[in-house]
């Protein structure tokens, strides 16, 4: 038998082995390819295929510095990208994209040497050890594990082996390796203030599911044992005086500890995570757009300015929190994401679907990432929309549980071995009219759980036409019932708009929102306002005891919606009283020409004006994290 052929023996072996993973997931996600969306997420998700995707030269953005290796350090973000290709054209069956990302890993695979490694750097010494070599590898392997996983790619799982095991000997050779920039050019910044955590982000979840496909425990300790994922605890400060406060990081690292909980249960895994969402929830640490960070690093001030919300940091919360809504079936975690998808990560892109965000504030105007397709925002953003329709449907121990609402499908085999297809038909987050059809392969008994959202007041729900019964806001609303094919459930959920108080920063401000919707001012918008001289988007006066007009408006979205609020310009507040009240037309914050969300009021004593349901220390209803 020759090399290969052992190789390939030994290969299917281990991939026949069975890892001791300890499944502790209340929840669990739909096969990918089972989902199907329309409605926006829908459109969003051809537009990040047909206008991204397919539109980056891979030869001249990826393969030609791999194939070269002129580089001293650097990233480029191809693993995200692969990543990204894997899950989106194995949902969506889409040919040309599945010839792309075959192309292209194909490509890659061909670039690894003999001793396993795939990379940019022209001198082997400076391996692991060049700022962001790590951190890039961990990401490829990833990429490569989920092409095995979804579509039986021995190649890929091969080469993700073998780039792991180059890592794993170097530390072995030599343990106090640790990335550095001036490593590779004495010219460049000495950046030693970056942290290890830091510059192997993506290396221990990467590790952990090499462990699941191939049952090799090696990798699993390695992030253990060397990375030392358990004991990853890090103090949150704030401010961007050391990496040590960079919020992907720590996001990133609990996001691995959630994973290794799932394998094994070790209750010590939830202490980081405990303090983290407790940060972001009670500590001011996320803000109304619910995305979080400032220049990439933890902030509690709630300002918006130009270095807010790191797109790769607005990824990996989504992650966190839906990780931490298949572990525990909280609704507090549907309601985060919904908040983010739709106002923070749909702000992140161009209209067009082409431009990615590096940041995405809401005071000021925005700008889009220089570093064209390239690094790790664009790609994480890539790999956000290739998640999007996973996050939909549930399975849980007794049934079905809805946590997003968008026009969609979905198939499934429900834990008692009854397949079940469920189809939603909606216009949200326009409004919150759901309707739900659940075809159950036989009659069979199960629960039918329902996200109402905390800004619902009240919720309505009606079967089959029934009369309707209240549906509360801030839980999951359950139907256990036997169902049979063609049932339907209408839900009705209360949008109303409503003003939020500002906190820390905004304190004396409003903003308004619909649903999980902010509204922007795009000065563009506001033509009587901004012609004013002194017009500053921060300073309008808005007057929440008058009536606001939710409008239909396209202006963001195929029917999306605006809200006319009544106010004054800049310069005109000391005569407000006396002076014409002015129509204000706001949209919705994905506007890429947005440059304000909270307004100046004339009485914060107005009640009108209510606390943020989410998040701030007055936020009602939100329950412990990780087993109360």
């Amino acid at each position: 038998m020759n090399n290969s052929s052992k190789e390939n023996e030994k290969l299917k072996k281990s991939t026949q082995m069975k890892s001791p993973i300890m499944n502790q997931t209340a929840w669990s996600s739909l096969d990918p390819k089972n989902v199907k969306t329309a409605g926006e997420f829908g459109r969003r998700i051809t537009q990040i295929i047909e206008n991204n995707l397919l539109k980056v030269d891979v030869q001249k953005t990826f393969l030609e510095r791999l194939q070269k290796r002129t580089d001293v350090s650097g990233l480029l973000g191809y693993g995200n990208f692969i990543n990204a290709l894997v899950w989106l054209s194995y949902q969506t069956g889409h040919e040309q994209l599945r010839k792309l990302k075959e192309k292209l890993i194909a490509d890659i695979i061909a670039t690894q040497d003999a001793e396993g490694y795939i990379g940019i750097l022209r001198d082997k010494s400076l391996h692991i050890r060049a700022l962001w070599d790590m951190h890039e590898r961990g990401y490829l392997i990833h990429g490569l594990v989920e092409d095995f996983r979804y579509f039986g790619n021995k190649p890929s799982l091969n080469a993700a082996i073998k780039l792991a095991d180059h890592m794993l000997a170097g530390f072995e050779k030599d343990p106090t390796l640790r990335p550095n920039m001036t490593d590779g050019d004495p010219s460049l910044p000495h950046l030693d203030f970056i942290p290890f955590p830091a510059t192997n982000l993506g290396c221990d979840f990467a590790m952990l599911e090499l462990t699941k496909v191939t049952g090799d425990a090696r990798y699993r300790d390695f992030a253990v044992n060397f990375l030392k994922l358990k004991e990853y605890s890090p103090k949150i400060e704030c401010g961007p005086s050391s990496l040590g406060n960079h919020a992907y990081t720590q996001l990133g690292h609990c996001l691995a500890q959630l994973n290794l909980f799932s394998m094994t249960g070790e209750e010590a895994l939830l202490e980081t995570t405990r303090k983290t969402l407790e940060f972001l929830l009670k500590e001011e640490g996320m803000v109304i757009t619910a995305t979080c960070s400032e220049a990439e690093c933890w902030h509690q001030t709630q300002s918006g300015l130009q270095n807010l919300g790191e797109t790769c940091t607005g990824f990996y919360l989504n992650q966190f929190m839906e990780a931490l809504l298949r572990l525990e079936g909280k609704s507090l975690y549907g309601d985060i994401m919904e908040r983010s998808i739709h106002n923070a990560m749909f702000a992140a892109i161009s209209p067009d679907g082409r431009r990615n965000r590096y940041h995405t504030p809401f005071d000021g105007k925005r700008h889009y990432d220089k570093n064209g397709d390239t690094f790790c925002c664009h790609n994480n953003f890539r790999r956000f929309m290739s998640r999007l329709s996973s996050w939909i449907y549930y399975l849980t121990p007794d049934g079905v549980a809805v946590n997003l609402y968008n026009s969609s499908s979905g198939k499934m085999m429900l834990t008692c071995g009854t397949g079940l297809e469920i189809s939603q038909e909606t216009d949200y987050p326009t409004s919150g009219n759901i309707r739900l059809v659940l075809s159950p392969a036989v009659e069979k008994e199960f629960t039918l759980r329902l996200r109402i959202p905390r800004w619902c007041r009240q919720g309505k729900v009606r079967l089959n036409g029934a009369e309707a019964k209240d549906a509360p806001g801030g839980d999951f609303y359950q139907i256990r019932r036997l169902w049979k094919k063609g049932d339907v459930v209408e839900l009705e959920l209360e949008m109303q708009y409503r003003w939020v108080r500002g906190r820390q920063s905004q304190v004396g401000r409003v903003a308004i929102m619909h649903g999980p919707k902010v509204f922007t001012l795009n000065p563009e918008r506001t033509p009587k306002l901004s012609s004013h001289p002194d017009f500053e988007p921060r300073l309008v006066m808005v007057d929440p005891d008058r009536p606001v007009e939710v409008v239909p408006d396209e202006h963001v979205r195929p029917g999306g919606v605006a809200a006319i609020v009544q106010g004054w310009g800049s310069g005109d507040q000391n005569f407000w009283p006396h002076l014409e009240r002015v129509p204000t037309t706001l949209s919705e914050f994905p506007d890429p020409d947005g440059e304000g969300i909270y307004f100046v009021v004339p009485d914060l004593k107005s009640d009108k004006i209510g606390d943020d349901e989410l998040m701030g220390s007055k936020a009602k209803g939100n329950p412990p994290c990780c087993h109360p």
